[in-house]
C-alpha cells in the first residue's frame, strides 16, 4: 500500500512514489539502491515542510525504511551510488528520449519522461552545494 503523504509534503511524493514503483522490481539489484536514494532525498527535502503531526509521521515512516534498508546500503561508497543512481537516471531519459526521437512517443513517455527527472533530481544529494559554487 502507498505511503500516505499529507499535502505539506506534496513536494515528496514523486520521489516517495518512484522508490515504491523500485520496489516492485525485485529482478534489478540497482532499483533497490535508486529507491534507497529516492526515498532519502524526500526525507531531506521534506524535513523543512513538515510541520503537522501527520508530516513527521509520514517522514518517520520513510526514516524507518531506510534504516532498514542501511546495511545493504552500506556497500556501497558514496561515489559508487552516485554512479549507480546517474547511469539509473540516464537509462530511463534515453528510454523516453528513443521513443520521442523514433517517433513513437505516448502518454507513457512523458510519464517515463517525468520519473527520469525524478531521478537525476535526486543526485543532487550527492553533490557539496559549497564545492560548486566555487
Amino acid at each position: 500500500m502507498p505511503l500516505t503523504i499529507p499535502p505539506e509534503l506534496k513536494k515528496i511524493t514523486p520521489y516517495v512514489r518512484r522508490a515504491e514503483e523500485l520496489d516492485k522490481d525485485k529482478a534489478n539489484a540497482e532499483s533497490r539502491l535508486v529507491a534507497y536514494y529516492s526515498r532519502q532525498y524526500a526525507v531531506h527535502t521534506g524535513i523543512d515542510l513538515a510541520t503537522s503531526a501527520a508530516g513527521k509521521t509520514c517522514l518517520g515512516e520513510l526514516l524507518s525504511a531506510l534504516e532498514q534498508e542501511k546495511p545493504a546500503m552500506d556497500s556501497f561508497t558514496r561515489e559508487e551510488a552516485k554512479f549507480l543512481c546517474r547511469k539509473f537516471a540516464d537509462k530511463i531519459f534515453d528510454k523516453a528520449d528513443l521513443e520521442d526521437r523514433t517517433g513513437t512517443a505516448t502518454k507513457d513517455t512523458a510519464k517515463t519522461f517525468y520519473a527520469a527527472a525524478s531521478f537525476l533530481e535526486i543526485l543532487n544529494q550527492f553533490y557539496n552545494k559549497k564545492t560548486e559554487e566555487e
